[in-house]
């Protein structure tokens, strides 16, 4: 590991092969952790050279319990927003801090009756991945007089400045569009739904600004998926198929670019499932989110992944200076780059 970054307890638990929760207990409550992986993560912690880091407290009022941190998920089952609690809980774990993480289920509504709630137990700060633009609560924090810090999207329209870290999302498109015109494809397909969501559109628009300015005949196709499900992809893969059967392999994309690693992965399955297209020979495939998947991908899928756990480490950050320095603090965008990861659902150079 280079010498510039500091270990952090993400590191431990990647190097032992377990989880931060783990490595948290084997840290405060080594009575929870069991004598095997006690000692797998003490031999972690000796060869990587991890010194835990004790900052001052935040301070506390008399007879209060342990200083919370809220955090608000869009949704539970996409891994980009539990990479994201990951690296907010280790900065928690380095500052005597505790997070508690609660699930949206991408639904408006009980996310701000979440915020109402982390505003009812009176946490130090909340950090909110926002399913849409959510002036009112943020307003609903800042009333509270409760920092808040909003993850994966921009500052609210019609809201008073906030803190927001998220992934360069334009990037990502251009990254994923690039990579593609350079192995060669010229009929490139964006799909997607819900291009509502901010992170969708931004996404889109990197692909867009790209093929704009390439050279050649590369074309875009946007293509609605109805959803962002490996199911949604599976079915678009079928349809694909049709599409080709019916007018040759010339009338589908070449490449492919999903707002979804889950769409990418069902797209895929069809495909081998149905004697469709090969991948990558006929069609290169590529997600934009660098999740965990499932067993169901027949093969490695390349992405451009989010920096999610950086993005959890960076917003628990400003919300540590925020809390500690609040007549100081600057409110702040901060965009996280993402990077390319090729796998074999794409040609080599």
């Amino acid at each position: 590991m280079p010498a510039s970054k500091r270990v952090g307890v993400s590191d431990i638990a990647k190097h032992a092969g377990v989880s931060i929760g783990t490595v948290s207990n084997y840290l405060n409550y080594p009575e929870r952790v069991s004598d095997t992986l006690k000692e797998k993560i003490g031999v972690s912690i000796k060869e990587l050279g991890y010194t835990p880091r004790r900052n001052t407290p935040l301070p506390q009022q008399e007879n209060a319990g342990p200083q919370l941190i809220g955090y608000i998920m869009t949704d539970i089952e996409h891994s980009l927003f539990t990479f994201i609690h990951e690296g907010a809980q280790e900065v928690c774990e380095e500052n005597n801090l505790q997070l508690i993480a609660l699930n949206a289920s991408s639904d408006a509504q009980r996310q701000s009756e979440l915020v109402k709630t982390l505003i009812d137990m009176n946490v130090s700060g909340i950090l909110l991945s926002t399913i849409s633009d959510s002036p009112e609560d943020v307003a609903a924090a800042r009333a509270a007089n409760i920092p808040i810090i909003l993850l994966d999207h921009t500052n609210p329209r019609h809201a008073g400045q906030v803190c927001c870290v998220l992934e360069n999302n334009m990037a990502a498109g251009q990254i994923a569009a690039d990579e593609l015109i350079r192995i060669g494809c010229r009929r490139i397909a964006f799909a997607a739904h819900s291009f509502d969501y901010e992170s969708v559109q931004d996404r889109q628009m990197g692909v867009e600004k790209t093929i704009a300015h390439a050279h050649g005949s590369t074309q875009l196709e946007l293509i609605n998926s109805k959803g962002l499900m490996f199911e949604d992809g599976y079915q678009l893969g079928l349809d694909l198929i049709n599409r080709m059967k019916r007018d040759g392999l010339d009338a589908i994309p070449d490449g492919i670019i999903t707002a979804s690693d889950a769409l990418a992965s069902g797209v895929i399955s069809a495909f081998h499932e149905h004697e469709g297209p090969r991948i990558p020979e006929d069609i290169c495939v590529i997600g934009t989110e660098g999740t965990r998947l499932d067993s169901n991908c027949p093969m490695p899928l390349t992405v451009v992944s989010a920096p999610s756990v950086d993005m959890g480490r960076k917003a628990m950050t400003q919300m540590l200076d925020y809390v500690d320095n609040p007549a100081a603090h600057v409110h702040s965008t901060t965009l996280i780059e993402p990077t390319l990861i090729r796998r074999a659902s794409t040609r080599a150079e």
